[in-house]
């Protein structure tokens, strides 16, 4: 029976050589050491004699019935298989090569610390291309017997290289015999390949909607891009947290309840353009230093209430992705991280529910706290120094000047009133704050007027 790739892994070691036969002769010799041997016999002029194909898997199955097959075309023509190889093997050491051999060498192996690619190697070029390309460029209309000289290879190896680094348009030779190799004008020849890796690349980005397109067919797909996927590391949950917090563009709900994941969640505010909206209860509250943060969290814009009990902690980005933690007792348990989808939405229909029912939070100028559908009315200074002021349509510089306060200031008490009104526009913010912090509109005249 022939051999096959699963059965030369299977064979176990013994204490003697074994043979596997395969077909034809050839066979794997497998020694007590754990070596493998292609090995192939056959008879020439009346003897039995063997050749040897290489080890294995440096000489895989195929391979090795590739080499039977021609040292079989060999033997059918009349010629000994294994002398042709030894003739061959031969040749490659011409007079030429031993001459060389005797004569002094430019030694190019790099020390240990320089053993980097060449600056030429993203190219395709290796350092003995880029090292006869440099020799060329130094002694012009070189032969190869002289470059191979210099270099210390075999006449044979620069031959090779010289064709290739022809090949990729670094040198060119002249028509006469013995070929002369000049090399090419680095701001040329150079450019030329960066253009060609560069098209190379434009043409591989090009694959990626079909690779896309293969990928959402896939079966893997499914698994890739689970709905609901659980977070066990705390590292992964860290990076997942803020990649989706950087990711947000438009809307963000919290449910915030003791223990805390992050202790600097929204530390630096939201971008002006994102709402953001945080229901806080009992359990929150009591953790220490919560006031604080909840009162720096309005003055950044963000929109806090309160529910006495919350069922669940979570965030919810966009509604598009979301983190559900599923202990609400320990904050390195695992993570729920949640994709679009029906359950999703579910969770922001809970969300707006609650915040319907929840209580407002707010703060005043001298950072009192106060709970309830009725928050505490404006301070004195936001209501004489702003709301006349926005009323007029007047812009934030004309309005911190006329007040005379700082553009901080100013951004603070303006996000204290749009808390307050919940109002959406500048103009909105302006026409309700006025109705009711100066309900005779004679007051509110007279105050811009002023």
């Amino acid at each position: 029976m022939p051999l096959s790739n699963a059965t030369i892994r299977a064979v176990s070691l013994g204490a003697k050589p074994q043979r596997l036969f395969d077909a034809g002769g050839l066979y794997l010799e497998v020694s007590p050491a754990g070596s493998k041997l292609w090995r192939w016999k056959y008879r020439f002029e009346g003897k039995e004699k063997r050749l040897a194909f290489g080890a294995y898997p440096i000489v895989g199955l195929k391979a090795a019935r590739d080499k039977r097959d021609l040292a079989r075309k060999l033997l059918a023509q009349g010629l000994d298989p294994g002398k042709e190889k030894k003739l061959k093997s031969a040749a490659r050491v011409s007079p030429l090569d031993k001459i060389l051999s005797r004569t002094p060498r430019i030694s190019h192996r790099r020390p240990p610390e320089a053993m980097a690619p060449g600056p030429l190697a993203e190219l395709g070029i290796d350092d003995l291309e880029e090292s006869v390309y440099r020799f060329l460029l130094s002694h012009t209309l070189a032969t190869a017997v002289e470059v191979a000289r210099a270099m210390g290879r075999s006449l044979r190896k620069i031959q090779l290289i010289l064709d290739g680094i022809e090949c990729k348009g670094l040198a060119s030779h002249s028509p006469q015999i013995p070929r002369r190799y000049i090399a090419a004008q680095p701001e040329l020849a150079i450019v030329a390949l960066v253009k060609q890796r560069q098209a190379d690349m434009e043409r591989a980005l090009l694959t990626i909607p079909g690779l896309k397109e293969e990928a959402s067919h896939s079966a893997e797909d499914d698994v890739r891009e689970q709905i609901v996927e659980v977070i066990t590391s705390r590292e992964a949950l860290g990076q997942i947290f803020v990649q989706i917090q950087q990711a947000m563009t438009s809307d963000v709900m919290v449910f915030q309840r003791a223990p805390m994941l992050f202790a600097d969640d929204m530390k630096k505010g939201p971008p002006s353009n994102i709402r953001v909206r945080t229901i806080s209860d009992d359990s929150y509250l009591a953790l220490p230093g919560s006031l604080e943060a909840l009162q720096r969290a309005t003055q950044l814009g963000e929109q806090t209430r309160f529910f006495s009990a919350l069922p669940v902690k979570m965030l919810i980005i966009d509604r598009c992705i979301g983190l559900i933690p599923l202990s609400t007792e320990n904050p390195g348990g695992p993570c729920l991280l949640l994709r679009e989808s029906a359950l999703l939405d579910a969770l922001c229909a809970l969300f707006e529910l609650i915040w319907k029912q929840s209580a407002s939070v707010a703060f005043n100028d001298e950072g009192s706290f106060h709970i309830g559908d009725k928050p505490p009315r404006v301070s004195e200074a936001a209501a004489v120094q702003i709301i006349p002021l926005l009323a007029a349509g007047l812009n934030d510089k004309a309005i911190a000047h006329k007040a005379g306060i700082s553009s901080n200031t100013l951004t603070r008490r303006i996000a204290e009133l749009m808390h307050r009104f919940d109002a959406r526009t500048r103009f909105q913010l302006g026409w309700q704050a006025a109705l009711e912090a100066f309900p005779e509109g004679s007051k509110a005249k007279s105050a811009i007027d002023a």
